[in-house]
């Protein structure tokens, strides 16, 4: 069991047992350091958890203290004697790519966020169906700065995900044709251009002919999952004007680069009208905080605001106003800066750790994650030991498996190698 989840599970316990009223006073940080010896930072990812999930709330001056009633932990008693097979799965040890780091100190500033603008008069209105303006005006800055994008107001169209803003985009389109995807493909998209009856073809970037539109993750691609370097995104543009096709272009996490070099979308480079572009910040705040944008070219920019009343708004008017200004009021950019080093030194720890035990293995920097060959190793045997031991981890492609550090903690990082390795070991075939 990772050591936050004991001393999450200790205060848990202790509220829904009674030990601890409402408004009692947790131990300080420091205070908990010393009862379970174990860093600060453990103890921190505890508290923010316990945060999260509502057991207790973080009061200016006073400290961690309980917020449920005795009413609401009668409610969370029922809900856990409901059968398990309705939650997702738990981990004692999650190596599955999907989570990020938790910060106390960012979930709060983002809770007080959110509670300007429930108070704001906005609020009592369904919002403008291409994303709320006050966000959009935000995200123009923030893209051409830290992507390099110019682009209008006008030009954006906020959504809850990039796979509703697909759908939206593929809507626009008269009928379906051809679309270009590197191989692996991504899955969600890979499911929106199938559900408009488009034909998927693999291609490789150095030749690309005979497609309507290329669809391309220019933070992770190619079997390494590599950012395109600047020779390739001039040829792909190149290309674009040739062979006269569309690139979407999904630029995930593309400026979370905390081992490469600072680089600019490929939209920064397209002077032909070529380039649609797609961010998202799921994993920049947390998985739960859903909005992402396109940036439309000239011409569907056009096609959109002349059908603009035809659409429903999609993402959350709450969460909008609020990220609008925390975006404006610098916290974005400052936070991705600290995410910058935490991964850059949680990357670095696991890379060494699996240098260690003799893995092949690549980063995969966007998606905060290494990919590890495991050729001989017994599939069915490795998922029945991991899962006993409350290990989770993804499945394997092609003899590769996945695995990620956002959210482990620093100290839990070779302990988490060596499961891992145990795992393999056992796995191997003779």
């Amino acid at each position: 069991m990772k050591k936050y989840k004991h001393v999450y599970d200790y205060y848990r316990n202790a509220i829904l047992d009674g030990y601890l009223k409402k408004e009692d006073t947790l131990p300080s940080i420091r205070k908990s350091c010393e009862i379970f010896q174990c860093s600060q930072t453990t103890i921190e990812h505890a508290y923010e958890q316990l945060v999260l999930d509502g057991y207790i709330e973080s009061i200016e001056k006073v400290g961690y203290r309980v917020r449920l009633e005795p009413a609401q932990i009668k409610m969370h008693k029922e809900i856990e004697s409901t059968p398990a097979k309705e939650y997702e799965e738990e981990y004692d040890l999650d190596l599955r790519p999907r989570s990020v780091s938790l910060q106390s100190s960012e979930i709060q500033t983002w809770k007080r966020y959110l509670k300007q603008a429930f108070k704001a008069e906005q609020m009592s209105s369904y919002g403008d169906p291409q994303g709320e303006f006050p966000l959009r005006q935000a995200l123009s800055l923030y893209a051409y700065k830290n992507r390099g994008v110019m682009c209008l107001t006008e030009q954006i169209l906020v959504g809850p995900n990039y796979q509703t803003l697909l759908f939206v985009l593929c809507g626009m389109f008269d009928v379906p044709g051809i679309v270009g995807m590197e191989h692996p493909f991504h899955p969600q998209a890979k499911r929106v251009f199938e559900s408009y009856g488009w034909e998927i073809k693999e291609v490789d970037l150095e030749h690309l002919n005979d497609i309507d539109i290329l669809y391309i993750n220019s933070s992770s691609s190619g079997k390494k999952r590599e950012p395109i370097s600047n020779e390739v995104r001039d040829r792909v543009l190149e290309q674009a004007e040739e062979h006269d096709f569309l690139i979407i272009e999904d630029d995930y996490n593309g400026e979370l680069t905390y081992r490469s070099k600072n680089r600019r979308a490929m939209y920064s480079a397209d002077t032909n009208d070529r380039v649609i572009y797609c961010g998202s910040f799921s994993r920049l705040l947390l998985p739960s905080v859903r909005i992402s944008y396109l940036v439309l070219n000239e011409t569907w920019d056009q096609y959109y605001r002349s059908h603009k009343m035809e659409y429903g708004p999609m993402a959350s008017k709450l969460e909008q106003m609020a990220f609008a200004n925390y975006i404006a009021d610098g916290h974005l950019e400052r936070h991705v800066r600290k995410l910058k080093r935490e991964y850059r030194d949680k990357s670095l720890l696991m890379e060494e750790e699996l240098q260690k035990k003799g893995f092949e293995f690549f980063l995969n920097e966007a998606y905060l994650s290494y990919l590890v060959h495991l050729p001989n190793v017994d599939q069915k045997k490795f998922k029945e030991l991991s899962e006993q031991r409350g290990i989770g981890l993804p499945e394997f492609d092609e003899g590769w498996m996945e695995i990620s550090f956002a959210s482990l903690d620093e100290d839990s990082i070779a302990d988490s190698i060596e499961q891992f390795d145990q795992l393999v070991k056992e796995s191997t075939l003779s």
